[in-house]
């Protein structure tokens, strides 16, 4: 591709052109940043679309229709998000404003400005990138999304998303002293299968697993390894068998949805209550929603009448609700000092302080169970 220059236009047709794309760049930048605080906002995306769709027609006329095959990336994708087939993230948006950034640089460049920082080539493989990710399945965006950003940006840095290819069973097994029989094999297998369920859950069994197995630990093992291994495998199991309507909701729950979320804690220990070698394991499922100070549910059990792997269990849940993606808790993820903050000013309450303590003195020991 040659290097686009701009047409043969009088001076004030280019200053026009000039200052009407610098408005539009301004004008989308905005519209994305406060698309983070509103993903669901229709309207901003339209404005946005509309902002591209422009930028990218007024290319053609002044003669860099070169160029084009990068906004008519970006329009790709912004047409996903209107048809809702693509969800708005921090990472889209900063690949988005990134994009952005790349195309008014190579405007400036046709202009006489400095070389911009992409080749040619690589304003071509990241066209086809975007193009890419607007086509790319949703249980393939994150994945996606984080290597283009990475692309676009190599000193971003982003915690590595934990797979139980980065932590397998037998790892994991190995570091907790797990006696991996054919039942707790059976159990890490449900638990695979039900994380394909949503794409939301992919890589958080491990994460869970391995938090809990070691605030256990550093707690004294109140509760037997196993034990708590099993429990959490299946825990969120009952939740697998909910519409995707609900577990991909983003709005607040109605009251009959949250009852249906309720029930989960029952489905595990109705299945584990016929095997009577994972009593404590059925337990623990059935009370990983109590409350240490009694307003927790299905029975308001209080701190002393719940099992410790329960109050461990409800403690890593919370906390990994609150530093990775789920739908219906997108807007409250919080950045890992703010969820650790908030996992602490619950102590006594929603939380064991005692347990909270050991959460603490966990993730100093060990931060690298924080970042996964």
């Amino acid at each position: 591709m040659a290097t686009p220059r701009t047409a043969e236009l009088s001076p004030d047709q280019l200053e026009d052109f000039r200052q009407e794309a610098t408005e539009q760049f301004q004008r989308s930048e905005q519209l994305l940043i406060e698309l983070e605080h509103a993903p669901d906002d229709d309207e901003r995306l339209r404005n946005l679309f509309r902002q591209v769709h422009t930028l990218k027609g007024n290319l053609g006329i002044v003669g860099l229709g070169a160029l084009i095959p990068l906004p008519q990336a970006l329009e790709d994708v912004l047409d996903r998000l209107r048809q809702k087939q693509l969800d708005f993230d921090s990472l889209l948006g900063d690949i988005l404003l990134l994009s952005l950034d790349h195309l008014k640089e190579l405007l400036e460049q046709a202009h006489g400005g400095p070389a911009a920082r992409l080749s040619h080539e690589q304003v071509d493989a990241l066209g086809q990138a975007l193009s890419a990710l607007a086509a790319a399945p949703r249980e393939r965006q994150t994945s996606v999304r984080r290597a283009l950003l990475e692309q676009l940006d190599p000193s971003t840095s982003l915690p590595a998303p934990a797979t139980t290819d980065d932590l397998p069973a037998a790892e994991l097994a190995k570091r907790h002293g797990l006696a991996l029989d054919a039942d707790l094999l059976f159990f890490l297998e449900l638990m695979q299968a039900s994380e394909r369920r949503s794409h939301y859950w992919q890589g958080r069994g491990m994460r869970l697993l391995d938090l809990a197995l070691t605030i256990n630990r550093l707690g004294g093992n109140p509760e037997t390894p196993t034990q708590l291994a099993a429990a959490v495998c299946l825990h969120d199991l009952g939740m697998a068998f909910l519409p995707l309507a609900i577990l991909h909701k983003k709005s607040r729950l109605t009251d009959e949805e949250r009852r249906q979320m309720q029930s989960h804690t029952s489905v595990a220990h109705e299945m584990l209550k016929p095997m009577p070698d994972w009593m404590s394991a059925a337990q623990i499922t059935l009370q990983h929603h109590e409350h240490a100070d009694g307003s927790g549910y299905p029975k308001g059990l209080k701190e002393g009448e719940i099992r410790p792997g329960a109050l461990i269990l409800n403690i890593v849940d919370t906390f990994d609700a609150r530093t990775h993606e789920r739908a219906h808790q997108t807007l409250s993820k919080r950045p890992l000092l703010r969820a650790i903050l908030e996992i602490n000013g619950l102590a006594g309450s929603q939380f064991s302080a005692h347990w909270v303590d050991i959460f603490n003195r966990t993730l100093q020991q060990e931060p690298e169970l924080g970042h996964r």
